[in-house]
């Protein structure tokens, strides 16, 4: 809670203290990569300082060329608190100059995302004779902003997604102003401030990859669409170019509010520096790194070796996550194979049941069978026709059982009866010649009868 309550109470402490005043907006003249919006990062940047000149022509009314430049600077206090000062003067005043103070700290990190808060434009103007501006034109430009940054990381390339709300340059009404009618006077009003939302995308490439790769970003900062790219002509030294509200170019020249821009400008990264000076620690002396001829040195961590790390970081982080899907995906695997086992263990014992009544049923019949036969010798042809039909209980598919059935139904004078299921028998068991003698015999006899009587 102390970690978020401090760096709010200096934001709250140092807005209401100053004046704001700066209206006129230069590229990447705010903290962080992007051309107007604000930035966080999972990692502290691999710079102790930023500094740099920019400067950025616009075209207002009556064709009126305006050339705004201004000079800025940033750094990162502390792992989470990021502070940034710019000094911009506008074409439109030569006489002013804009001074405005950026603030911003990272709450939290969860994975590849970032959260961070923050205010800019926090400042005055120098050199200005309205020294009574109201407290509603002091805070008007206060820019209020919450963001979420996520990165990722490929082999040759990472790519950073930004998306934030906030007040003031953030506004929607950032800019605009309202006409004032007053007896015998006319004016102009500040809008009253607004809450809007801002996104960039950047994308760090392998071109110039041992310069640290070039950049290029395109933005939506609550106002207009902007898009730039950063040139690499060292580790330290950046060309930076870019393009403000393109949406209006095709109104260029004409009097509209936030006109298009083309900037230009160079940045240069003071690289963090370990001293390799001698320590002393625990009593025991501990030199640090030097030269053949003995001459300390010191060792310089610079961009590159930062972002190698940090890409290094990812690709363990990624591969740890694989594994972890992998082992997952295996346990899956696993379960169902121990599922199939089950179901295949059940499978085996209920064949082995139906195996084991069928055997059963089969006995129960071939014992009503051999039954009937000791009654069909006897002549006991009722009893016998009993223990068939026993028989057909347990196992309806016996092709002897009806063919013997067909017996006892001749021998009892029951000829349709007999030769019903003597076809019976025939059908389950095709192969079954003595059925099939019996039935042609049974046929013959009746064809000599039918020829007989017609004599």
């Amino acid at each position: 809670m102390m970690k978020i309550l401090k760096p709010l109470l200096i934001i709250v402490i140092v807005a209401t203290g100053l004046t704001l005043n700066a209206q006129t907006a230069l590229n990447f003249s705010r903290p962080g990569p992007m051309m107007h919006i604000p930035t966080s990062s999972l990692y502290s940047e691999p710079y102790l300082l930023r500094i740099g000149v920019a400067g950025q022509s616009t075209r207002g009314a009556f064709d009126t060329a305006l050339w705004n430049k201004g000079a800025f600077l940033e750094s990162d206090i502390t792992r989470d608190f990021r502070l940034g000062l710019s000094a911009i003067q506008s074409g439109a005043n030569n006489n002013e100059a804009d001074l405005a103070l950026h603030i911003q700290n990272r709450l939290l990190t969860y994975g590849e995302t970032a959260v961070g808060i923050g205010v800019n434009d926090i400042g005055f103007t120098t050199g200005s004779s309205d020294s009574t501006s109201n407290l509603e034109d002091r805070v008007r430009n206060l820019s209020y902003y919450v963001l979420l940054s996520r990165e990722n990381n490929f082999s040759d390339y990472s790519i950073k997604t930004y998306l934030g709300v906030g007040s003031g340059r953030y506004g929607s009404n950032f800019g605009k102003f309202d006409t004032l009618v007053t007896v015998g006077d006319t004016s102009l009003v500040a809008k009253a401030n607004s809450i809007g939302f801002f996104l960039g995308l950047l994308m760090n490439t392998n071109i110039m990859a041992d310069r640290g790769g070039m950049d290029f970003m395109i933005e939506w900062d609550g106002v207009g669409i902007n898009t730039g790219i950063k040139i690499p002509l060292t580790q330290e030294y950046r060309i930076t170019l870019g393009l403000s509200n393109l949406q209006n170019l095709p109104y260029f020249g004409q009097d509209r509010e936030n006109p298009p821009g083309v900037g230009v400008g160079i940045d240069y990264y003071l690289p963090r520096v370990k001293s390799s000076a001698s320590k002393k620690r625990g009593g025991i002396k501990i030199s640090g790194v030097v030269t053949e001829d003995g001459t300390p040195t010191r060792t310089v961590i610079d961009s590159s070796w930062h972002k190698a790390q940090e890409r290094q970081l990812l690709v363990l982080r990624d591969s740890l996550r694989m594994s972890s899907t992998e082992i997952e995906h295996l346990n899956r695997m696993v379960d169902q194979l121990q599922q199939r086992n089950q179901v295949l263990e059940d499978s085996v014992a209920s064949l082995q049941l139906a195996r084991h009544v069928s055997d059963a049923q089969v006995n129960q019949a071939l014992k009503h069978l051999s039954r009937s036969l000791r009654f069909f010798y006897n002549e006991e042809y009722e009893d016998a026709l009993t223990e068939i039909n026993e028989a057909l209980e347990y196992n309806p598919n016996l092709a002897l059982a009806y063919a013997r059935r067909g017996s006892i139904y001749y021998k009892l004078s029951e000829i349709d009866r007999a030769t019903i299921n003597w076809n019976i028998a025939l059908q389950i068991d095709p192969g079954y010649d003595e059925v099939r003698n019996i039935l042609r015999a049974l046929n013959e006899n009746r064809l000599r009868s039918a020829v007989s009587v017609k004599e």
